[in-house]
């Protein structure tokens, strides 16, 4: 397949009337060659010894034949099996993607952030044991390229094999980050608002948002406002409620519209970078304890789903006198995942902050007390609720 490359200033140099006449292939105005695959070469086959940083693989390739020289990025890809699918299965892909680019066809490839990962395909592979130091695996390198700065010229290396890398200790220095936001087409004001997320209560990285989106939303997350790179370094989807979560360029896609519990579980990967596994969770909000008799789950306890964006959560009529506890239902404990009203008005979400076994400590206020009969409504976009 072959594209033309337009380049602006030639356009406006011949103007919209002579376009036929300047689609012509010459020097400054290329035909791109679409290349599926280019060269990668063989690595000088030692033993090498990634603890502690020692020794560095390097890899040269031929640049992709766009038929021209352009600019390129080159994304290294390594595996434990030279089909970079599961082992037993042969039908999932198993690799890992390192995070450092490179626009030279010799690439020096960083300790550290390749043990990382290497580490990480070994432990996938060997579950039950914790004793990767020292050991020697062969391990298996491809390529992709695409032509800096644009989505052309994708194209993908042969497979080359280092049959001798010794692995050393992980170490990072980094902490998994404190906060982390959400961005997108259905978030506040599209693309401008940022949505803090929830911390869950004691596990450091991890997140939790319940949010509403339109069919074919798209968003990111990121760090920080103004975050746009946290998409990237996405490992793994888990979509367990039927979002449709699917990758559009660089955002998150979700076919079907809805109120869905986003969790963000973001990890330290290598020395100074993270890695993000994202699952989309059924709206399930509950009330336990006390005021309904039950500590557990209980479906007769959770909150009935709105339809739309400014809809309320409501839940069913208490039945007895007592502190509300309120959680939603994602892979973890209930307590990491509870919430309060504070003033009886405003959603509170316990996070690092209540201490103990409930709320009274941090004042009276974040206490919320029912008696049978009475029922609580929250509101998760304007983040506020009532217990009437």
């Amino acid at each position: 397949m072959k594209k033309i490359l337009f380049p602006i200033l030639l356009l406006v140099g011949c103007g919209l009337p002579l376009l036929t006449a300047c689609n012509t292939d010459r020097d400054d105005n290329p035909t791109l060659h679409e290349a599926e695959t280019f060269v990668l070469e063989s690595p000088e086959d030692n033993v090498y010894d990634l603890g502690a940083g020692q020794d560095t693989i390097v890899l040269n390739c031929v640049q992709p034949a766009y038929g021209f020289t352009a600019a390129t990025t080159y994304s290294v890809q390594v595996s434990l099996n030279e089909s970079f699918m599961d082992a037993t299965e042969e039908t999932e892909a198993n690799y890992k993607t390192l995070s450092t680019t490179y626009t030279s066809t010799s690439i020096a490839l960083k300790p550290a952030e390749l043990n990382t990962a290497v580490v990480d395909l070994w432990k996938q592979a060997n579950p039950e044991s914790d004793a990767y130091i020292g050991t020697v695996t062969p391990v298996y390198f491809r390529l992709t390229a695409l032509i800096t700065g644009s989505e052309l010229g994708s194209s993908v290396s042969n497979v080359v094999k280092v049959s001798q890398v010794k692995l050393g200790e992980v170490v990072s220095t980094i902490a998994p980050p404190e906060e982390m936001y959400l961005v997108g087409s259905s978030i506040g004001t599209a693309w401008a608002t940022w949505k803090p997320m929830v911390s869950v209560n004691g596990l450091a990285g991890e997140f939790w948002s319940m949010v509403y989106f339109d069919a074919g939303a798209e968003f990111k997350f990121g760090k920080f406002e103004q975050d746009w790179n946290g998409y990237s370094k996405i490992q793994q989807f888990k979509d367990n409620a039927g979002a449709g979560l699917s990758d559009s360029g660089d955002n998150i896609k979700v076919s079907k519209g809805g109120w869905y519990i986003v969790y963000l579980v973001a990890e330290v990967n290598g020395e100074e970078d993270y890695q993000y596994t994202l699952s989309f969770y059924k709206p399930n909000v509950y009330v336990l304890g006390n005021t309904v008799g039950d500590w557990n789950y209980n479906d007769a306890y959770m909150f009935s789903v709105p339809e739309d964006k400014d809809g309320s959560f409501v839940s069913p009529a208490l039945t007895a006198t007592g502190e509300v506890r309120m959680c939603i239902k994602a892979d973890t404990d209930w307590w990491r995942l509870e919430f309060t009203l504070k003033d009886g008005a405003t959603i509170f979400y316990r996070e690092n902050n209540a201490v103990n076994n409930g709320w009274t400590d941090l004042g009276a206020e974040y206490s919320l007390t029912a008696n049978p009969g009475q029922k609580i409504s929250l509101n998760f976009t304007e983040g506020t609720g009532s217990l009437n």
